[in-house]
């Protein structure tokens, strides 16, 4: 058997031990074994008929196939519809063999979320494993370099072995937002899971795109030699680059493969290597040196994410009916698609994908005019936010690590100022001690001054306390609390306080 064959084995038996362990589960939960021992041994076909059918599902639909310290939200959703399959054929073979005699009818739905929910958490924990790992390894040196954000321009061979190289050297530091292609016939394909975003042509309405979701355009990384490029394509790369911040780099240059450049005479005395790195660096709030940063110690940055995987899972389940409920409203409301995503400063500074429910209609008209924030916002929309039922997909981000229950809201990347950049220390929150003292109300200063204290002071029971005041803010809404406002002034400092820069509000 070859190793590849083997590792697939491997993968299928352990997502079978869980199966299985959810299975019995599911029977202990429904109260089988308050029953006579001729009722379990009625059971047992349907229990091995639900083992080999998973066994089957599982290894044609390929869920061994991503490496669980990989897994995303479409990994996720392949176990959610794998696992429907493989219940499904489970019963249509159980009726064949005894017309589900023995079986409850809530038993396949209590069976199902056991198994989705434990396939979900092992994956979601690998996962943070992982990169805790690479952490650890590292000494925390990934975590002291800038951030940057790159387009790469072209589709060929060289554009797949670049993303692969980002992978494998610089996965932590560079973040690939996506694929530019000359060819219109390429849009909406993808490369090592990257997506085509569209053509040169279509470049500045990619960038602004980008913007909207708060991703910020550092450097374009070009796979194609500037003489091998359509007409036309250099000259909207050029006026990008003389029209913004963002650095144009031909890697055929970088390699050494090509002599004097087509457009040497527009970019002389160009630095096309350290400018970027300066503006991410810049742009994240110098995450290099973090001040004010937390001083508990490794008990309590792992009870906090134990408590926080535990917590969110328990909520995903708890909110289910809730959530799908705000999927059903926001379809009617707004439309397809049901989630936004924004990229924000996450733990160090480091890129991440923030998601809420749709609130507002698109931002563009059917002529692609621009339309103003205040007439894309419903009644619906500005409720949703009110009582917050918009974030429950941050629940997600909780789960694989990218945010915390409690923390500093994550800002945008131009909203994250460098006085503050000790609340880059802690992972962001779906709440905060700024949003129970405060929230939407209060200064913008005023919140991120509450971030730094609780930076500073931060504590499994200060989370619990912002836990109970936040499901009193949902009720009745924001109300400033001065004491505690006026406490993180004085606690920041005067002199920190005159050189803060008044910056917009998230």
């Amino acid at each position: 058997m070859r190793g590849g064959d083997l590792r697939r084995l491997k993968l299928i038996s352990i997502d079978l031990v869980f199966v299985a362990s959810a299975t019995l589960t599911a029977v202990m939960l429904r109260g089988y074994f308050d029953t006579v021992s001729e009722s379990l041994v009625a059971l047992m076909p349907y229990s091995f008929v639900s083992l080999g059918c998973a066994f089957f599902v599982f290894l044609v639909g390929g869920l061994d196939r991503t490496p669980w310290r990989y897994s995303s939200v479409a990994d996720h959703l392949q176990v959610i519809v794998l696992t429907m399959l493989a219940i499904l054929l489970a019963l249509v073979l159980t009726f064949a063999l005894n017309r589900l005699q023995p079986i409850a009818r809530s038993l396949p739905v209590l069976q199902g979320g056991l198994i989705v929910s434990i396939l979900i958490a092992a994956r979601s924990i690998a996962r943070f494993w992982y990169t805790r790992q690479l952490h650890i390894n590292g000494n925390g040196r990934a975590d002291e370099q800038p951030h940057e954000t790159v387009l790469v321009m072209g589709v060929n061979t060289v554009t797949e072995l670049f993303l692969l190289a980002v992978k494998e050297f610089a996965s932590q530091r560079l973040q690939v937002a996506g694929v530019i292609a000359e060819e219109s016939s390429m849009r909406g394909r993808t490369i090592q899971q990257k997506p085509v975003l569209g053509t040169v042509e279509e470049l500045q309405d990619i960038l602004q795109s980008l913007e909207l979701h708060g991703v910020a355009v550092d450097r374009m990384v070009v796979t194609t030699a500037a003489d091998r490029l359509q007409p036309g394509s250099l000259d909207k790369l050029l006026e990008v680059e003389k029209s913004s911040n963002i650095a144009v780099q031909f890697l055929s240059e970088q390699l050494g493969f090509d002599g004097v450049s087509r457009r040497a005479s527009v970019l002389s005395g160009q630095n096309d290597n350290s400018v970027p790195e300066q503006r991410a660096a810049a742009r994240v709030g110098g995450v290099v040196n973090l001040d004010h940063t937390i001083s508990t110690g490794k008990s309590f940055r792992l009870g906090k994410r134990i408590v926080d995987v535990l917590g969110a899972a328990l909520l995903v389940v708890t909110l289910a009916p809730i959530a799908a409920l705000v999927a059903f409203i926001v379809a009617l409301d707004v439309g397809f698609p049901l989630i936004f995503w924004q990229q924000r400063p996450g733990l160090y500074g480091r890129p991440f994908k923030l998601y809420k429910f749709r609130t507002m209609r698109p931002a563009h008209d059917k002529r692609q005019g621009r339309i103003p924030d205040g007439e894309r916002s419903s009644v619906i929309g500005q409720i949703l936010r009110r009582i917050r039922l918009d974030e429950l997909p941050q629940l997600y981000n909780v789960l694989i690590g990218d945010m915390s229950l409690i923390g500093p809201r994550p800002l945008l990347p131009c909203d994250q100022s460098p006085d503050y950049a000790g609340r880059l220390s802690v992972r962001p929150g779906i709440t905060g001690w700024a949003q129970v003292n405060g929230g939407r109300i209060i200064s913008t200063s005023d919140k991120l001054i509450l971030d730094i204290w609780y930076v500073q002071n931060a504590s499994l029971v200060l989370d619990l306390t912002i836990a109970l005041r936040t499901v009193k803010m949902v009720l009745f809404g924001d109300r400033i609390n001065a004491e505690a406002v006026n406490q993180a002034r004085s606690n920041f400092g005067l002199r920190t306080l005159l050189r803060t820069k008044m910056i917009p509000a998230e």
